[in-house]
């Protein structure tokens, strides 16, 4: 359950390979929110944003970061 109706969980894990046919998004290419928050989704335990900065990530499977990251929102 989300802890109120403006937040939503997103999880973010490295990944090595990024099928063929993933949306791929360089991290300087997200929204400032998104570039803001997302450093943040690394760090265990944090999994919880504001819906404006989900609908910036759930667009895209994967997110090049320092490494190759995988989106999934629940």
């Amino acid at each position: 359950m989300l802890p109120n109706s403006m937040s939503e969980y997103i999880t973010v894990r490295r990944i090595d390979d990024v099928p063929s046919d993933s949306r791929v998004c360089h991290y300087d290419e997200l929204g400032e929110r998104a570039k803001e928050a997302f450093p943040s989704l690394l760090e265990p335990g944090s999994s919880t944003v504001e819906i404006r900065i989900a609908d910036g990530l759930r667009n895209y499977d994967c997110v090049k970061y320092t490494s190759y990251y995988e989106i999934v929102s629940e």
